[in-house]
């Protein structure tokens, strides 16, 4: 199993392939993580990210397809958590509430001056664009991860340990994501814009890696037994959260 990495979204990401040697596909991939972080990052004033902050309150901007899928998983999720994953939770009295999409012009409207923060959905993002690189340069097995907390398998077979915790997770052709805090509270709750106060881990895995960032991060501010119920009813086939 070969390994290449890449700095990336203030974290590690690498690639395995099993091969012997370094591989152009993995290098293409891991070009990919860096494109994102420059297109999405809030620390960089060229980003589009940056220019959607300036212009979305004055304009509808255009994204392209891929933008578009990450600002629609992002309002999705908004709702069906009731708030409690939202990508503007840095704004001054604003929220993902103040954004519009526009399928048919594929834009996007901010209705009021908007700070956003889209975090590990970058990360999920970027797996995702990686993941389907690999699949149209043909590669059938390959394990990507960001930070150790973001996960994507292509083939099957994958034994995966949960950051934070003694399981293992078995993944096939699927993303797991894992948000936690020990010790200082870190993770804010949109809602209140107060620090989420319990410990533990929240891990979820999906088709998506935007799927899997979002909810586990609703799902440690929500709690075991509201994120359960969520995350059931919405679709899900596995979810789990360790209180501890």
């Amino acid at each position: 199993m070969h390994w290449q990495r890449t700095s990336a979204m203030a974290t590690e990401f690498e690639v395995a392939l099993p091969v012997e040697g370094p591989s152009i596909v993995a290098e293409e991939s891991l070009e990919i993580v860096r494109e994102c972080e420059a297109r999405w990052s809030r620390f960089r004033p060229d980003s589009y990210l940056a220019f959607l902050e300036r212009e979305a309150p004055k304009r509808a901007c255009v994204l392209d397809p891929d933008g578009f899928d990450l600002f629609d998983t992002a309002l999705r999720v908004f709702r069906e958590s009731d708030g409690a994953f939202d990508i503007a939770w840095r704004s001054a009295g604003g929220s993902s509430a103040e954004i519009e999409l526009d399928r048919r012009a594929r834009s996007v409207r901010f209705h009021a001056p908007l700070a956003l923060d889209l975090g590990a959905l970058a990360k999920g993002h970027a797996l995702d664009l990686s993941r389907a690189h690999f699949a149209a340069r043909g590669v059938e097995r390959a394990l990507l991860h960001g930070g150790t907390s973001s996960i994507a398998a292509i083939g099957s077979g994958w034994k995966v340990a949960l950051a934070g915790s003694p399981r293992v997770v078995e993944l096939s052709n699927e993303c797991l994501s894992v948000s936690g805090q020990r010790g200082r509270a870190h993770v804010v709750d949109p809602r209140t814009k107060s620090p989420v106060e319990r410990a533990g881990i929240a891990w979820v895995r999906a088709q998506s890696g935007l799927v899997a960032e979002a909810w586990s991060t609703a799902a440690l501010v929500l709690g075991y037994v509201p994120a359960c119920a969520a995350i059931r009813a919405h679709g899900f086939e596995e979810r789990d959260h360790d209180p501890t």
